[in-house]
């Protein structure tokens, strides 16, 4: 898997007390788009690579950087340590992949792309935080150790197929103009990332995609966390997470959908500031 040097075309923007790096890489013909965070004082131009922790963050099935809102700024400054945010393919500001979205897209992600990424910006010990399609990815990646986190943080997972999954995703179908317009802000192709999206899921083929045999061989800690409103899963996600993972625990958020920490983001901060800081202290 080729990849072009990490701090191409980047650049760098003071905002409070953190510096936010905006850059291209390469993971084979696709050119994928990161943010780094760095907390102040923290040298702007590189990772602090080797023995020091970076979080990464993963987003949603139609997620992106700017989707996470302020929260890697948010996690930068209470836990000190780095951030990393990129777009998947098809994502954001990356390109688009070549080729539609198959069953194993997930775990293509987990054992491809998110080494590459990580390998080639130098974050070495990373703490994953992803949120639903991108804690799947980031559970998949520690359970067949494509990546050796230190913790492995998920909001609104999908360890298998609910029946709510498929029709809430159903249900925004229905909507899909309005969504696509709304996902114009985020994104460079948005009506490809939401087709690309909606057709793997309602694929009946995947309603057999099941990672749950992978939990119990992820040996870091893990956080999860999930609304009482998810409009893609039940609690039944966290329950099977926590029973299965050994180094696992997890809390179900009242009045909170299936983006948390749009809806509940104070308490999804001091959730994840404090695990993180934890993770990161246990591994110094």
């Amino acid at each position: 898997m080729g990849s072009a040097p990490g701090d191409s075309g980047a650049s760098a923007i003071e905002s409070g007390n953190t510096v936010t790096v905006d850059g291209r890489l390469q993971v084979d013909s696709v050119g994928i788009a990161y943010r780094r965070i760095s907390p102040g004082g923290t040298d702007s131009r590189h990772i602090s690579t080797g023995n020091s922790p970076v979080i990464v963050m993963l987003h949603e099935g139609l997620g992106s950087i700017t989707q996470w809102r302020d929260l890697p700024e948010v996690l930068a400054r209470r836990c000190g340590l780095e951030v990393v945010a990129y777009d998947r393919g098809g994502y954001g500001r990356s390109d688009p992949l070549p080729e539609a979205y198959s069953d194993g897209f997930m775990e293509r992600e987990a054992t491809e792309v998110l080494p590459a990424v990580l390998d080639e910006l130098g974050a070495r010990r990373p703490i994953l935080v992803g949120h639903s399609d991108g804690a799947s990815i980031s559970l998949i990646a520690a359970g067949l150790a494509s990546v050796v986190p230190l913790g492995v943080a998920v909001i609104a997972p999908h360890s298998f197929i609910e029946d709510i999954c498929i029709d809430g995703i159903r249900a925004i179908d229905g909507q899909r103009e309005q969504v696509i317009s709304g996902l114009a802000r985020h994104h460079d192709h948005p009506r490809l990332a939401f087709e690309r999206w909606r057709d793997v899921w309602l694929t009946p083929r995947f309603r057999h995609w099941d990672i749950r045999p992978l939990l119990e061989r992820i040996d870091c800690p893990v956080l999860v966390l999930q609304g009482d409103g998810d409009q893609y899963g039940t609690e039944s996600q966290v329950s099977t997470i926590v029973q299965s993972a050994p180094n696992a625990t997890g809390h179900l958020l009242a009045d909170c959908g299936h983006v948390a920490h749009r809806d509940q983001p104070e308490r999804i901060a001091g959730y994840l500031a404090d695990f993180v800081s934890g993770c990161a202290a246990a591994g110094s």
